[in-house]
């Protein structure tokens, strides 16, 4: 009876060790400073999307809002197929407002389930209220106003990538003027249901 038990508590003990070895294995994935490859960074006027509902009578709209549409394209350089399950990307845009001052907007949006040695895209918008503000023209968006724009990618709050359209010492022109909220996540947005399949998904919060 003994020799029985102590095969049984044997064959446990051997099983869960079996079990556990592929577990610790694995080691979280790793991402280096470079790994994540930002591409140009675009900018471009979008004006409010115009959807159409069965049901409410449709409406003219003259004069669409104009937003600011910011995107990049990036590869992930993991190994292929590894899952990076959330990238940070944190925005900034430089202006130079109506009254000549130069001001930073940033803003956040958090990417998941990226696999490894593919190519995507991110975008971020700035409101036509928010633009107004800035270089106080609520009717369109000023494009010259626009001086610099650049974005931080963050892996478990390390900095993996990243693009500036300003070089040098200049590369991080938020450093030098402090920043303020203003850049929204494509899903905070009326483009949310627009271009699904060309866009990382992304984490709403």
């Amino acid at each position: 009876m003994k020799n029985t038990t102590m095969k049984t508590i044997l064959s446990i003990l051997v099983a869960a060790a079996a079990i556990s070895l592929p577990l610790q294995a694995q080691s979280p994935l790793q991402l280096k400073p470079g790994d994540i490859d930002v591409k140009d960074i675009e900018f471009i006027a979008q004006n409010t999307p115009n959807f159409e509902a069965n049901g409410p009578k449709g409406k003219n709209v003259p004069s669409p809002r104009e937003w600011m549409e910011v995107e990049v394209e990036f590869d992930v350089d993991a190994p292929k197929d590894e899952v990076v399950k959330d990238l940070m990307f944190r925005y900034y845009i430089g202006f130079q407002d109506k009254d000549g001052r130069p001001r930073v907007l940033t803003g956040d949006v958090t990417h998941i389930n990226l696999v490894g040695g593919e190519s995507y895209y991110s975008a971020v918008y700035v409101a036509p209220s928010t633009l107004g503000e800035m270089t106080g023209d609520y009717r369109r968006f000023d494009q010259g106003a626009v001086k610099a724009v650049g974005v931080e990618v963050y892996y478990n709050g390390v900095i993996v990538g990243g693009k500036s359209s300003l070089g040098g010492s200049k590369a991080k022109f938020w450093q030098a003027t402090g920043t303020e909220p203003g850049i929204l996540p494509k899903h905070e947005t009326p483009f949310a249901l627009l271009w699904i399949d060309r866009y990382a998904d992304a984490r709403v919060q």
